[in-house]
C-alpha cells in the first residue's frame, strides 16, 4: 500500500504546484489563458487517471479473489451504463457564449454534456440511495 502513498502525494504536489503558479505568476490575461489551458489539460489527466483506477482496480481485486467477480462485474457495468445513458442524452448543440463567439466543436460538447449528465445521474443515485437507506432504517425498527 506504500505506492498508493506515494501516487497520492505526488499528486497532490503537482497539483499544488500549478494552483501556486497559476495564482502567483499571471499577471496579463494572455498568460492567465495559457495558465487555465495547463490547468484544465492537468485536471483531464486527473480525471484520466481516476476512470483508468476507477476500470483497473476491480479487475486486479478479481484476480486477487475470484469470488469478488459478481460484485466487481456488476459496478463496472453499472458505471459502463451511466456513461452510456449520458452520452445518449449528450447534444452537440452550439453555445453562444457571452462574448458572443459561439462555441461548436462537436467533441467538445459531447464530452461536456457526457460529463454533465454523467454527474446529474450519479447524484441522483447518491440522494436515491441515502433516502432508500434512511426510510429502510425506518421501517425496520
Amino acid at each position: 500500500m506504500k505506492y498508493l502513498s506515494i501516487i497520492k502525494y505526488a499528486l497532490l504536489i503537482v497539483s499544488t504546484v500549478l494552483v501556486i503558479i497559476g495564482t502567483v505568476t499571471f499577471s496579463d490575461v494572455a498568460e492567465v489563458n495559457s495558465g487555465l489551458d495547463t490547468m484544465l489539460i492537468w485536471g483531464l489527466v486527473m480525471v484520466v487517471l481516476a476512470v483508468v483506477a476507477v476500470i483497473l482496480m476491480p479487475l486486479l481485486g478479481v484476480a486477487q479473489n475470484p469470488k469478488s467477480a459478481k460484485r466487481a462485474l456488476v459496478g463496472l457495468g453499472a458505471l459502463v451504463v451511466v456513461v452510456l445513458v449520458s452520452y445518449a442524452l449528450a447534444t452537440d448543440e452550439p453555445i453562444k457564449l457571452a462574448s458572443g463567439k459561439v462555441m461548436d466543436d462537436s467533441f467538445d460538447l459531447i464530452f461536456s454534456d457526457t460529463a454533465l449528465w454523467a454527474l446529474y445521474i450519479t447524484f441522483a443515485g447518491v440522494i436515491i440511495s441515502i433516502l432508500a437507506t434512511e426510510f429502510y432504517k425506518v421501517f425496520k425498527k
